[in-house]
């Protein structure tokens, strides 16, 4: 391979985010010097506490700590490449998550309207009954007071009527 070919930078994306990987690789499709990647790590390679006897190596060839602690902080690690600011994919990455704090956001918001208008749902009828109830009282308090009023005026004409019977009495 020539210099030319050769990517000079390269985008290991976690296994988590193949949307972000299919926009990547669409993102970089022309141009040789980005390769785009997903990671295809599972879990360390050693599973044995203890290191292998005849190990050839002196230290592990994978280990990229800084690759691993990017990929868990933002499911992209940058490899190689310029240090220039933010590259489109971080930004990318970061309006994606606002994106979701504001889904989450809203979603949140909605949750909370509905247990709002459920609660006023349910004091809006708490308030219907007793207005009934209220009501049903005030039309016998008035079925009583024009009774009462009909008796006084009973009372009154009697009274009227016989004046010296009043005195007796």
């Amino acid at each position: 391979m020539d210099r030319e070919t050769t990517p000079t930078q390269l985008f290991v994306v976690a296994r988590s985010r193949p949307e972000l990987y299919e926009y990547l690789k669409s993102r970089h499709a022309g141009d040789a010097s980005v390769a785009v990647v997903l990671d295809r790590r599972l879990a360390t390679r050693r599973r044995r506490p203890v290191a292998a006897a005849a190990e050839r190596r002196r230290a592990d060839r994978r280990s990229r700590p800084e690759v691993d602690a990017q990929l868990a902080a933002t499911a992209l690690a940058v490899v190689g490449g310029p240090a220039a600011p933010p590259s489109e994919a971080r930004e990318w990455i970061d309006a994606m998550q606002r994106g979701v704090q504001a889904v989450q956001g809203a979603l949140a918001s909605n949750d909370q309207l509905r247990h709002e208008a459920l609660a006023a749902r349910l004091d809006n009828e708490r308030l219907r009954a007793e207005i009934d109830r209220s009501s049903k009282e005030l039309n016998e308090l008035d079925a009583i007071l024009a009774r009462a009023i009909e008796l006084v005026n009973d009372l009154r004409s009697r009274l009227n009527q016989d004046p010296s019977r009043a005195a007796t009495q």
